[in-house]
């Protein structure tokens, strides 16, 4: 029996997760239904996308996974079924489905005209999302729901630029610890890096990294600290650091916030 995830904007005190697991569970006895995050940023797809790209290589082939953000249909952003190495995700073409794997599907379906087994337009999670998800995972074919479609909307992360020796990015999430995840990656750090020395620029020159670290722990508890995340993205932390603990978090500490521009310099 496939898997069926959740990702939305609810936030965790309202019941329309719980609206959506029980009709899941109803229409599909037995499937397995995960909560893969309900506390996305409102309105925000790019949040949405950074989840489900730092999770869905832990589910197995098959799964299906309803983006529960900026759902209601319009001309610009209809509703789509999408195929992409293997798993399906369902949900409005908000750009969404560019930024979980940065290419281009398998295969797209417009499920925009597909009947609704409940009248709720203001909830199209409930009454067009659950059914189709209800479908795939008794096995049926996404043809049946929809015709072959393209994505209407291509969004992308802003990108880094290198100029002058100096490597500009942009904070792209912060989590719960205030750890603030970055657009630089790895591979185009090194690029332009050439093992050259650095300094990362922060607000008070007290602050200032200027070293890569493995482990938060490489660094005193309390102070900054650099390092590529799981997904490979430069990550601008705290050691042991949260927003309202004795340490903070490096949004607070450091003034950091969403879109923000981090600057590296690299020496000659």
């Amino acid at each position: 029996m496939p898997i069926i995830t959740l990702t939305s904007d609810y936030g965790p005190e309202r019941y329309y997760a719980g609206i959506l697991r029980g009709a899941l569970i109803a229409a599909v006895p037995g499937v397995d239904v995960v909560d893969l995050s309900h506390d996305v940023r409102k309105f925000n797809s790019v949040d949405a996308a950074l989840i489900l790209r730092s999770s869905v290589a832990h589910f197995p082939k098959g799964t299906i996974h309803i983006i529960a953000v900026q759902t209601e249909a319009t001309a610009e952003r209809p509703h789509r079924i999408v195929r992409i190495e293997d798993q399906y995700f369902i949900g409005a073409d908000t750009g969404v489905f560019h930024l979980i794997f940065g290419k281009s599907p398998d295969a797209v379906f417009d499920v925009s005209s597909m009947m609704a087994d409940f009248d709720y337009p203001t909830f199209p999670e409930r009454a067009i999302f659950v059914p189709a998800a209800a479908h795939l995972a008794r096995g049926g074919i996404p043809e049946l729901l929809g015709r072959p479609a393209s994505l209407s909307v291509s969004k992308s992360i802003l990108q880094p630029a290198f100029e002058n020796r100096v490597l500009t990015g942009h904070v792209i999430d912060i989590d719960g610890f205030g750890n603030c995840m970055t657009d630089i990656e790895r591979k185009h750090f090194r690029e332009v890096g050439t093992e050259r020395e650095f300094v990362i620029v922060m607000r008070s020159s007290r602050s200032d990294i200027r070293k890569i670290s493995h482990n938060y722990s490489d660094v005193h508890v309390g102070e900054p600290v650099a390092l590529f995340n799981h997904l490979g993205f430069l990550e601008i932390a705290i050691n042991h650091g949260a927003p309202g603990t004795a340490n903070g978090g490096a949004t607070g500490l450091l003034g950091i916030k969403i879109d923000d521009v981090i600057r590296i310099e690299f020496s000659d």
